[in-house]
């Protein structure tokens, strides 16, 4: 199936080499499909890629590595990163102007605290403090959701162990805090 996959990539034929991608049943031909769109520059060959790197099979890990240590990948990683940073930086840009007109901007984080960070003993149910939270507020972040992490102790049963939580977190910008805007 190599030799057909680079047929089409001579070819040009990024809508079979797609198709392959997606909808071959074997993983082999879809990764060299996915390696042959990023050849021709096509950014959805990129993205199924790097999806491939979540995979738990090792076979498809280590196919996948392969194929983003080439220099057609490390090409495409540079340009789809420095299009990110421009995109990033008008929308700081944008925000920044939103500001000055009394328009409002916000920011988002997800932080996670292990159950060792949240929870204390309480005898009195006085509440307690819990110090990562108590930094991200004071710097002006908002707690806004948090999802409970849980894993099973036993297979197939109902009983769940707490882990720790997600939290995310929102903070406004005011008017004169557009100079922090460009922070992480």
């Amino acid at each position: 199936m190599a030799s057909q996959i680079d047929e089409l990539v001579r070819m040009r034929d990024v809508e079979t080499l797609y198709e392959l991608m997606t909808e071959d049943d074997e993983w082999i031909t879809q990764l060299d499909a996915a390696e042959g769109l990023v050849k021709l520059g096509d950014r959805r060959g990129y993205e199924f890629l790097l999806s491939a790197m979540m995979s738990d099979d090792e076979s498809i890990l280590e196919v996948a590595r392969e194929i983003l240590d080439s220099p057609e990948f490390a090409r495409m990683r540079n340009e789809v990163e420095a299009e990110r940073e421009r995109s990033h930086r008008a929308r700081i840009e944008s925000a920044r102007k939103r500001l000055q007109s009394g328009g409002k901007v916000f920011r988002y984080k997800m932080v996670y605290l292990p159950a060792g960070a949240l929870m204390g003993d309480d005898p009195l149910s006085k509440g307690f403090p819990i110090p990562a939270l108590e930094e991200h507020g004071l710097d002006g972040w908002e707690v806004v959701h948090m999802l409970p992490s849980r894993r099973a102790l036993l297979v197939g049963s109902i009983d769940d162990h707490f882990t720790g939580a997600y939290f995310l977190l929102k903070k406004e910008f005011l008017p004169g805090e557009g100079a922090e805007l460009d922070r992480d």
